[in-house]
Order: C-alpha cells, then structure tokens, then sequence
C-alpha cells in the first residue's frame, strides 16, 4: 500500500486488515474523473510489475 501511494499517489489499504493477505482493498468515493485517473495510475503500475 505504501509503494501504491508512493508510486502512483493512489492510497489504498492492506487486504490483511480485512482478513485476506496478499490483497488491497479500494474506495470509490470520489467524483468519476479522478477516480478514472487513479484505475489508470494503477493500471500502469500494476502492468508494468510482471
């Protein structure tokens, strides 16, 4: 979650603190222009991590 934030400045949180590991949990919670913004900042980032 840290490396999310600051690497693409989307937060997120540890799936750990909601049981799974391994996962991170998303809120939606915002106005659907930044919202887009930050899917396509994860997306690059989690595509770039083969």
């Amino acid at each position: 979650a840290a490396l999310v934030l600051d690497t693409v400045e989307v937060a997120v949180v540890p799936g750990e603190a909601f049981g799974p590991s391994g996962y991170i949990r998303l809120s939606y919670a915002l106005g659907d222009e930044d919202l887009a913004t930050g899917v396509g900042r994860l997306q690059e980032f989690l595509g770039g991590a083969r």
